[in-house]
């Protein structure tokens, strides 16, 4: 049986989600030591504890030392005062042993259900810790799944048989098709933090029409323009959405054309004709652009109008630049 990582489109085999959780877990030599229960299976920032879940009174309970070791903490304990402690940075928390009170850095918190002792084991309630870390709980009924997930967090994917399975970090679990778009989106969200990143570093506003700087122009764009002087490219980063056709990747808009290229939109009396032109020498060159009803009717999509192929992206024009160099508007790099 195969398993890695994957977000390729697959056939979606008739086994229920529960189901393929188990067989990732052996997939992966991950064979809880707690099978026979009928608790829940662990994953802390995806990757899964070897424990299943014990419930009492309502409470997900887990051995101490699996839960602390996988959440990076100092594991104390203490038999002559029945005691587990974790520490992590500033945070010190202590459960007792049959005591319905823990300790987070001193201060005294009620639990539902107190730690016990069960097969040479302590367990300890799973929320407290989570949440006490700064971390997310997250059950899933469907998939059988508790997620502890940290700030830090993105997503794992796992792949079983071609089939991908998916922990976002809002603690949904996906697989098959879902898994893959949901990965896909993960990618793409990647990216667009990268991206905003990136954009904090460079000035809050930039003049239109003046060069790009040394600096600047050294990152990916066309021809020593980034891509984020393109205004959707910024919008879109600020607002996590998916990017608009990039420069560095062969399209350009209509606006970055005119102050990369001088090439501008001239009139047309034809309402379904756009004209883009320059000056060469003492002579215009001119490209029509046949607007079909399927592109005027599109906010975004891909088309090719004019032999020149072009994406629409909320509702902005953006060419193939090879296209545009063919027709001898512009020339290559």
């Amino acid at each position: 049986m195969e398993i890695k990582s994957s977000s390729g489109g697959v056939f979606l085999k008739r086994l229920s989600i529960t189901a393929m959780i188990c067989v990732l877990l052996f997939s992966i030599g991950v064979i809880p030591v707690s099978a026979a229960n009928k608790g829940a299976y662990i994953f802390v920032d995806g990757v899964p504890l070897k424990s299943k879940s014990v419930s009492k009174n309502g409470v997900s309970f887990v051995p101490f030392r699996e839960l602390f070791g996988k959440l990076k903490m100092e594991i104390g304990y203490d038999a002559k005062l029945k005691q587990v402690t974790g520490k992590k940075d500033d945070l010190k928390i202590t459960f007792t042993i049959g005591n319905k009170t823990a300790v987070v850095n001193g201060q005294k918190k009620a639990l539902q259900a107190e730690p016990f002792t069960q097969n040479g084991n302590t367990y300890i309630p799973i929320r407290i810790v989570g949440e006490a870390t700064g971390n997310s709980v997250y059950w899933s009924a469907e998939a059988n799944v508790i997620q502890v997930n940290s700030p830090s967090f993105k997503g794992a994917s796992y792949t079983i048989d071609g089939i991908p399975i998916f922990f976002s970090a809002d603690g949904v679990i996906s697989f098959g098709p879902a898994a893959t778009n949901a990965l896909n989106t993960q990618k793409e969200l990647a990216e667009i933090d990268s991206i905003t990143k990136t954009i904090a570093n460079f000035p809050e506003f930039r003049v239109v029409g003046a060069p790009p700087t040394e600096k600047e122009s050294k990152l990916p764009g066309y021809k020593g323009y980034p891509d984020y002087f393109d205004a959707n490219y910024v919008a879109a980063a600020e607002n996590k959405e998916a990017l608009p056709p990039l420069m560095s990747k062969g399209w350009i808009s209509l606006s970055m054309l005119s102050e990369i290229e001088g090439v501008s939109k001239l009139g047309n009396s034809n309402a379904n004709i756009i004209t883009i032109g320059k000056y060469v020498g003492f002579e215009i060159v001119r490209v029509d652009i046949n607007l079909t009803a399927e592109y005027k009717k599109a906010t975004d999509g891909d088309f090719t109008l004019s032999d020149i192929r072009i994406k629409k992206y909320k509702g902005t024009m953006y060419l193939n630049i090879e296209d545009l160099i063919t027709t001898g508007l512009i020339e290559s790099n």
